[in-house]
């Protein structure tokens, strides 16, 4: 789904620059560029990145995981 209609930026876009290590909001933004022209997709821009880097949390090696 189109995020910013402006750039033609995309949620999987989005994630895609997660998974390559962008963690946060500004990070996402300086890779991709959303937001510059009408600003209307920031807020949607935020709720995915926020989903994503949350579902995406690593545990720390001196933790283990509970099954």
């Amino acid at each position: 789904m189109l995020v910013c209609i402006c750039n033609r930026i995309s949620d999987r876009d989005i994630r895609h620059v997660i998974r390559g290590g962008a963690n946060c909001f500004s990070d996402v933004r300086a890779e991709l560029g959303f937001g510059s022209c009408c600003g209307k997709c920031v807020p949607y821009a935020k709720e995915v990145i926020n989903d994503t880097v949350s579902q995406l949390q690593i545990i720390p090696l001196n933790q283990s995981v509970s099954t």
